[in-house]
């Protein structure tokens, strides 16, 4: 076929296609070419309430010595004339808190920068998108990162009841558990399995039994893995879980809750994964760990070194308890911390759920009190809900202690942090304080090129990386609820 043929066939079609006048379907029309926009949440609040400091040097860690409280433990002052008075008890402890780099990494290739160009810009965009997942990384490890084993969980026991599931009588319900850290939560993982619980399901006839199997808290757990039949069963906030079934292979998802790493496990844990050998200890870590005895350094195993001194209670399942207008966790918590150090929390840490749920035990309490405006358009006008924003420590006589919501706190665990330690010569300016050797920069490697994979190039490659760590100062004036029910 000539090259004449085929322009004339093609000016036929071109004719065909032809309408007469103009109207939506000839696809004569603009283009709206809207911003570029993002949907991608980047909420942190703990990571950016945190001083920034800097030491006067590098170091693979960061050291300081405190004088723990003696005071319960001091001769009586009390003197008879011309003798000298007794010598003060001084206990002192050396406290690290290990380096870590902590980054996100990005690549743009020079033939996406100039096909954006003239809409945006492609390479600031990618970096900016990488500073932002730095800090959501940075926030959920100042939290929940840990460098220690949580330790292997007690044997979980199990019971039976004839109604609530679709297990057959006579059954057997073998169950183990694992924890997780708020780092396992956040990017996988958790401790070894536990030992077998099991429990053989009653003789009543009907299919409709369930088993219930609880677990001794794990002490800076947020979250629990459970392994039924040698599946993988579930995951919860709590320390105990209700089985309905008897599975025949892994459950093929994790649960919804915020922020869940959403891969499922595949297999009962036989290593661990707790520890974090490339971490630092966030908060609830610098609470839930021992410090080290025998020239070790840093935080280890709850229960294997010395106690932070940290409140920690557990809930096992169980939701708040109001008596009256307080909540009977909250003020005993409170209590504890000034029996031991005389402050007051500054801040309860919580998730959303914590937050409803505190909220809604307190108001629906006929102990609350209603505060109505006295003038005539508040009341015509009322906003319908609350938030309880204030919780009154009644061990202090009355300091109000602020409820915030973390997004990257998971759900079951609060915090009590506090912020303050006005003692004399104290020398703590900061409780708490992210400290970085080098703090946040952007880092871009040379052009590079990858020939003959997509992507390869000519592109830039770089990261947006912090060397830092957690420090904190007065885990002794801190506490944890564990295993709320909400």
């Amino acid at each position: 076929m000539s090259l004449d043929t085929i322009s004339a066939e093609t000016i036929e079609q071109i004719k065909k296609a032809q309408t007469a006048g103009v109207n939506t379907t000839t696809g004569i029309t603009g283009i709206d070419l809207s911003d570029l926009i993002s949907l991608i949440p980047v909420n942190t609040p703990f990571r950016d309430s945190l001083a920034r400091t800097k030491p006067k040097m590098g170091a693979k860690y960061a050291e300081w010595r405190a004088l723990i409280n003696v005071n319960n433990s001091q001769p009586n002052p009390f003197t008879a004339f011309d003798y000298s008075a007794p010598l003060v008890n001084i206990d002192e402890m050396d406290v690290t808190a290990l380096y870590a780099k902590i980054g996100a990494g990005y690549t743009v290739t020079q033939d996406a920068i100039d096909q954006a160009g003239g809409y945006a810009d492609a390479k600031a965009v990618t970096i900016f998108n990488s500073i932002n997942q730095f800090k959501v990384g940075e926030d959920k490890g100042a939290i929940g990162g840990c460098l220690f084993s949580l330790g292997t969980p007690a044997t979980p026991s199990v019971s039976d009841s004839p109604t609530g599931g679709s297990i057959a009588a006579s059954t057997a319900v073998n169950v183990k558990v694992a924890a997780r850290t708020g780092a396992n939560y956040f990017w996988g993982g958790s401790t070894i399995a536990s030992a077998q619980g099991s429990v053989t399901t009653s003789t009543v006839a009907a299919a409709t039994h369930s088993a219930t199997a609880t677990v001794t808290a794990v002490r800076g757990a947020v979250a629990y893995d459970w392994y039924v039949a040698g599946f993988y069963y579930t995951t919860t906030v709590v320390n105990t879980v209700t089985i309905t079934s008897v599975p025949t292979a892994n459950a093929a998802s994790v649960p919804s809750l915020p922020g869940l790493y959403t891969t499922a496990p595949s297999a009962v844990p036989t290593v661990d994964t707790s520890a974090g050998a490339n971490q630092f200890n966030g908060l609830l870590a610098t609470l839930a760990g021992d410090y080290a005895t025998g020239g070790a350094t840093g935080l280890v195993t709850p229960g294997s070194g010395v106690t932070s001194g940290a409140y920690f209670h557990s809930l096992d399942g169980s939701p708040f308890t109001v008596s009256g207008a307080s909540v009977v966790e909250l003020d005993n918590l409170n209590q504890s911390i000034f029996d031991t150090v005389e402050l007051s929390p500054d801040v309860y840490m919580m998730s959303s759920r914590e937050g409803t749920a505190l909220s809604n035990v307190l108001l629906s309490s006929t102990a609350s009190e209603t505060f109505f405006q006295p003038n005539l358009g508040g009341r015509s006008e009322a906003v319908l809900g609350a938030f309880v924003g204030w919780y009154v420590n009644k061990a202090t006589g009355g300091t109000p202690v602020r409820v915030e919501v973390h997004p990257h706190m998971p759900p079951g665990t609060l915090i009590a942090r506090t912020d303050r330690v006005p003692f004399p010569n104290s020398d703590i300016t900061n409780t708490l304080e992210m400290r970085c050797v080098r703090d946040l920069a952007d880092y871009e490697y040379a052009a590079n090129r990858n020939a003959g994979v997509a992507g390869g190039g000519p592109r830039f490659d770089g990261e947006t990386y912090a060397n830092e760590t957690l420090i904190n100062k007065a885990p002794v004036a801190m506490g944890v609820l564990q295993n709320i029910k909400s």
